[in-house]
């Protein structure tokens, strides 16, 4: 039950909060970021009437701050909190007050902190650093993803059906039994067929009239066999963790575990938004809803920024919407146009080769590929200049066609004006923005402990991604304030000098009679 807290009684220990420094990063965050809005957003996650009295959800938030912030286990976390002054005060305990139990932040985290309340929190810091003038309201953004270590390791298929017909037999009651070994079978494809057998014909032992327990973990083994990828080794490889998936930062070098996407601005480096996905999530999926929550903490987006991942057709045409410029490099896989040999004009629609030779028409064309249909437009060049052409043979090749063909994509004419503009200097000058969200991702993976998921499963990876953003943010938050008033001071310094300067006479004599 959340009771509210009106009123919070003084102690006569509170004197020794008054030997935290005011320069404490904890003593800067709290001046500068209100919290009072937690109570009234986790509210409706508490029971009104019954219950015991429960602790309150600023306070919690405020011991999860704290978790991520100094990256500490919960239990070293109650231990520091004991003792630490800095802690009690900024958690807005008395020194001597109990600090709450240890699964008591287990709880708060699973069962209080879901993704909306999360991404809300996270909203409202930004809105309110918009609002203080901590940040600027028309901003730039970078998105970029960083991978997350699962918490645990991954296992071939074989072992995993070896660990589900294990958990059949427990659940039957069952001590004594047989499984293949597929670690003496060579072929590794082989060995799967085996295991995947074994495994179908246990379950076909389970009937209707099986106790509940077993009807489970036999439903449990079908649903992941069921699965083609699983077979494949790109779907589950773990019991434990059931929603990590295999990604790859490289051709050659893979992962296993998370996605974290995060959306950041170029000027005052606060993240806005973050998603958590299984590693094999292709960046820029989630886009439109980074978008969406970045302007609802009061930002204006002028540009944005990304790799070549997020050179994509409905990206571009979302930042368009949103009136931003995108600051994106053209990737080769989505933009395929030869331009040393063709050239694009706009405004008559027409494509130009090396050799000066122009198109006539142009056809909408719809083509069946891996079951989709795509659209294509096909540009047919002038037929007697083709046919002349010094460079036919080269250009047209086999084809007993008498002028080029090119076929290209809907976009393609769109896009090639946007790769003229990613040549320009400005460009290139205004991409290098992009770069600032580089030291964040290693700043949370290396000082916050995101490089590793501390839980099992992705509603857990999300709210430790979460908290620890919110966490970052605070510090940064923190940084910029004490830099904000180191100016100030500096700026009132120099006008003082100058007015010392100008009038002097006036300044002693004020002086004196002060």
């Amino acid at each position: 039950m959340l009771v509210e807290t009106t009123f919070k009684q003084s102690s006569f220990y509170n004197g020794l909060y008054q030997m935290i420094p005011d320069n404490h990063i904890l003593k800067r965050i709290d001046s500068a970021i209100s919290l009072n809005f937690v109570n009234e957003l986790l509210a409706d996650r508490y029971c009104k009437n019954f219950g015991r009295p429960a602790k309150e959800p600023e306070m919690m938030l405020r011991i999860q701050i704290l978790k991520y912030l100094y990256n500490l286990s919960d239990e070293k976390l109650i231990q520091d909190l004991t003792v630490n002054l800095a802690y009690k005060w900024f958690v807005g305990l008395n020194p001597e007050d109990p600090l709450p139990e240890t699964s008591l932040l287990t709880k708060f985290r699973t069962q209080r902190l879901k993704d909306i309340s999360m991404d809300a929190i996270i909203t409202e810091i930004v809105r309110q650093c918009v609002e203080r003038g901590i940040i600027k309201s028309s901003n730039g953004i970078a998105i970029d993803t960083t991978h997350i270590e699962a918490n645990t390791i991954k296992k071939v298929p074989e072992r995993i059906m070896k660990h589900l017909a294990k958990n059949i037999f427990k659940a039957m009651g069952q001590e004594e039994y047989e499984i293949p070994d597929y670690t003496q079978i060579e072929d590794h494809v082989e060995a799967k067929q085996v295991m995947k057998d074994y495994l179908e014909n246990l379950i076909e032992q389970v009937d209707e009239k099986s106790p509940e327990e077993v009807i489970q973990a036999a439903k449990e083994a079908q649903e992941i066999l069921e699965n083609d990828l699983f077979i494949e080794q790109k779907g589950i490889r773990s019991l434990v963790d059931k929603d990590a998936r295999v990604g790859y930062k490289s051709k050659t070098h893979s992962f296993y575990g998370y996605k974290a996407e995060i959306c950041q601005t170029t000027d005052g480096s606060l993240i806005t938004s973050v998603t958590v996905e299984p590693g094999s999530y292709v960046d820029g999926r989630n886009f439109k809803d980074h978008i969406e929550t970045t302007l609802q903490s009061g930002l204006i987006v002028t540009g944005v920024y990304g790799d070549k991942a997020y050179f994509r057709v409905d990206i571009l045409n979302l930042i368009k919407e949103n009136e931003a410029l995108p600051y994106i490099p053209v990737s080769a896989s989505a933009y395929k146009i030869d331009e040393e040999l063709f050239s694009y004009n706009k405004d008559s629609d027409q494509w130009f080769c090396i050799m000066g030779n122009e198109t006539t028409k142009v056809k909408a064309k719809t083509f069946k590929q891996k079951g989709k249909n795509i659209k294509l437009l096909e540009y047919s060049f002038e037929r007697e200049r083709c046919r002349n052409c010094p460079r036919r043979a080269e250009c047209v090749g086999k084809s007993t066609r008498i002028s080029r063909l090119l076929r290209v994509s809907v976009n393609t004419p769109e896009l090639y004006e946007y790769s003229q503009r990613a040549k320009t200097p400005e460009f290139l000058k205004e991409y290098r923005k992009r770069a600032k969200i580089e030291p964040k991702n290693a700043e949370l993976k290396r000082f916050h402990g995101l490089d590793r998921a501390k839980g099992y499963g992705l509603q857990s990876v999300r709210i430790q991604a979460k908290l620890t953003v919110l966490a970052v943010n605070l510090k940064r938050i923190a940084k910029m304030v004490s830099a904000l008033k180191g100016l100030q001071a500096l700026v009132l310094k120099f006008l003082y000098c100058r007015l010392l300067i100008n009038r002097p006479d006036w300044i002693r004599a004020d002086a004196q009679a002060v």
